[in-house]
Order: structure tokens, then C-alpha cells, then sequence
């Protein structure tokens, strides 16, 4: 199969301008994809919204009263019956379906109808279990070194494909009690990090291909924000929210704060409650935001850029302020190293909030070390451009060859 006869769809429930990571990802892979002379299709039932960024042009958006979510097994089973219908009449080669999830049981059928239809089809994987990741966050506190707690990880991951139960036997239940994307039975699974593609299929059978995710394009600014000193964004408990209350609420600095609540608005009021004694919001230096239509409005006004996220998919967030020469601060999490190498401030993992706040006053002290992180950061984005093409076409390749 050449590029030519390739034609690509991303069934996805959630896209722009839905807020998040995997949104744009899957996104910007359609629109990469045709800038390679791949035909590829967003397959949403998401609406457009007049005035937010919808993500690409290349979208079939279905029907009427279709938005749906994976808690949502009716819902899910009639948009992805129009999707179905949608698929076998446009004659689709590979269809990746985004977040596959245990929670998502419609997914098993369709992706297996899709498949009996002689189309090849892969997951898109974005990050582990909830339950994976507490048990990552314990052993990490017991061991120091990621790199043991790697190898723990998947001596337990094994251990979970030796038992059966009632309903599920053998690999089933393993996919199942880790949450892997092969719980769903694809043809191949495409991963935004190594990290996470490590841990979802302890015999590595499957093919998989690690996409990491593309840097965003470079538009103009339009919008003037107030420069401030610092800013964070989605003040979540795995985001790091403890970490990011705590330095709004040093009383010895008289920093500025941009807070964005981005696709979570939900944690608002929670994160408010955290910050609502502090001398900075009494002194009005926190400005909380909901939504803001370009990144890069706010990247311009911002000094530094505070990431303290327990666990990421891939750490695409902390490196997109490197763009505009801001220097990054970061947890030691690996997916997020995976994506700011060496250029970011990387703080020990489970660190106390007291050396973030002494960090900072480091940094801004020293205009000598502030203008190496920035120098730091354009040297990262110039290597992630390098590798983006690269890994692109490496990865149309990869799909022209699942057999």
C-alpha cells in the first residue's frame, strides 16, 4: 500500500475545541498527515464553536445531539454506529481510535466490526491507569530512581496476566487490570511518549509506534495580556495543584500570577479555596482564567513557567513556552524529561514546595542563568522540529507496513 491509496481517520469523542493535550495531538496529526499527502479525517461528534480554536479543517463532525463521553455507554454506541456507517462508506484504510479506555466497552465491538471489514486499526494511547500511577507514585517515594521502579512496574504487570477470573481469562484480564489499550484487541497501538508505551503490553507482540507530539505552529500574537511573573495551568491534584497553591501563598515574595484553568474549569472553585488567604489574592496578583483562544498570547506575557504535574502522557506543555524564550520548571516525571531533555529546571521528584519557592528566587535573582534555561529552551524546540518531520514520515511508513 502506497501514500496514495492511504486514506487515515481518527475516531475521536472529544476535539477541538475541546482543551487538552489529546485533542490537539489527534488534531494536529490529521492536519500533519495531509501536509504529507496522507488524506486523513477527524471523526468526532464534537461541534465546532464559533470564535475557540476548532483544531484542523480536516474534520467529519456527526450529527446532531452525538457528543458523548466514555462514561456514556449509550451515548458512545450511537455515535460510533454513525461512525461506522460514515467509515465503510469512505472507504477508510487505518482508523485509530483515541483513548481507549476499559471504561469504553463499545469500543471492543466496533473495533472489531472495523476490522472485519478489512480495515487495520489502532489505538491512540496517551497515559497510564490512575491505579498504575499511584502505584508509580508509592514506589517512587520508596526507591528514588525511576529507572527501578521501570523495573518493579513490570514485574507487577506480569503478575497480572497469571490469573483468571469468572468473566476473564488469561491476557484479557491482564489488559483489563492494567488498563492497556490491548485490552480492545488492535491491530497496532501509536503512544505519545516511551514512557507510556512501556507499559502496555508485557510481551511486546503487538506492533507500536511512539508519535510524540508536534510542536504548534507559530502565529502572530494578537492579544496583549499584563506580563507576570509566573504562570501555571490546570491546578488538578496530579497537575501538581499542592505545589502551585503553595507558591501563591509564599508571603515572602511579591510575585504576579496568571493561573489557567484550561478544559478543567471544574477545579476552580476547589483550587480557589487553597490560594484564598494569601496576601497575593488580597493583593489582586492572581489573575484566574478560564479560556484563552491563543497560547502564545499568554506565553508572551509570562517569565516563567511553572509545571509541577505528577504525570503526564508526554510533558508537551512544559516545552511549548520554550517557544517563546520562557524558561520552564518542571517535576522529574519521565515522560515529561522525554520532552524537555535537559533545557528545563527539573526538580527532584516529591520535592518539597519550600525548594520550588527557593529555586525561583534563585532564578530571578541571576539574569545569567535566566538567559541560559532561555537559551536552553530554543535549542530544545530547534531538536523536537528536527525529529517532528523525521518521525512523521517514519510513521507513515510504519502504517504502510501493518500487516
Amino acid at each position: 500500500m502506497g501514500v496514495d491509496t492511504m486514506k487515515v481517520g481518527i475516531v475521536a469523542l472529544h476535539w477541538p475545541p475541546d482543551f487538552g493535550g489529546a485533542e490537539r495531538y489527534n488534531s494536529n496529526i490529521v492536519e500533519a498527515l495531509n501536509n504529507k499527502g496522507v488524506e486523513a479525517w477527524g471523526i468526532t461528534p464534537r461541534k465546532s464553536v464559533e470564535g475557540m480554536d476548532n483544531g484542523t479543517e480536516y474534520v467529519h463532525r456527526l450529527g446532531e445531539g452525538l457528543e458523548t463521553n466514555l462514561e456514556d455507554s449509550r451515548g458512545m454506541k450511537k455515535f460510533l454506529k454513525e461512525a461506522k456507517l460514515h467509515i465503510g462508506q469512505n472507504a477508510y484504510s487505518h482508523i485509530l481510535v483515541s483513548n481507549c479506555r476499559k471504561l469504553g466497552y463499545p469500543y471492543i465491538e466496533f473495533i472489531s466490526d472495523l476490522q472485519e471489514m478489512g480495515i487495520k486499526v489502532g489505538t491512540l494511547h496517551f497515559d497510564l491507569d490512575k491505579i498504575m500511577r499511584l502505584h508509580f507514585e508509592q514506589m517512587m517515594k520508596d526507591e528514588g530512581d525511576w529507572e527501578i521502579v521501570a523495573k518493579k512496574m513490570k514485574k507487577y504487570i506480569k503478575a497480572c496476566f497469571e490469573y483468571d477470573s469468572p468473566l476473564l481469562q488469561g491476557k484479557t484480564l491482564g489488559y483489563w487490570a492494567i488498563d492497556s489499550p490491548l485490552y480492545f484487541a488492535p491491530d497496532f497501538v501509536v503512544s505519545c511518549s516511551e514512557w507510556s508505551n512501556s507499559f502496555i503490553d508485557y510481551e511486546d507482540r503487538t506492533p507500536s509506534f511512539v508519535l510524540h507530539p508536534g510542536l504548534p505552529k507559530r502565529p502572530i500574537s494578537k492579544e496583549k495580556l499584563e506580563k507576570v511573573d509566573i504562570t501555571m495551568i490546570n491546578p488538578m491534584y496530579h497537575k501538581g495543584r499542592s505545589y502551585m497553591a503553595d507558591i501563591v501563598n509564599d508571603f515572602n515574595n511579591k510575585w504576579t500570577y496568571r493561573i489557567l484553568l484550561g478544559g478543567y474549569g471544574g477545579q476552580k472553585e476547589e483550587f480557589i479555596s487553597m490560594i484564598a488567604d494569601s496576601w497575593a489574592m488580597r493583593d489582586g496578583r492572581v489573575d484566574i482564567v478560564q479560556y484563552v483562544e491563543r497560547m502564545e498570547d499568554v506565553w508572551d506575557a509570562t517569565k516563567l513557567f511553572i509545571f509541577p504535574s505528577r504525570f503526564e502522557g508526554y510533558g508537551m506543555a512544559a516545552v511549548e513556552p520554550m517557544m517563546h524564550g520562557v524558561p520552564v520548571m518542571v517535576q522529574d516525571y519521565p515522560s515529561i524529561r522525554e520532552a524537555v531533555g535537559d533545557s528545563a529546571i527539573i526538580m527532584p521528584y516529591g520535592e518539597d514546595s519550600r525548594e520550588w519557592v527557593e529555586t525561583i528566587e534563585e532564578l530571578f535573582f541571576d539574569d545569567e542563568e535566566y538567559e541560559e534555561y532561555k537559551a536552553k529552551g530554543y535549542e530544545r524546540i530547534q531538536q523536537l522540529e528536527d525529529r517532528e518531520d523525521e518521525q512523521m514520515e517514519q510513521f507513515i511508513n510504519f502504517m504502510e507496513n501493518i500487516v
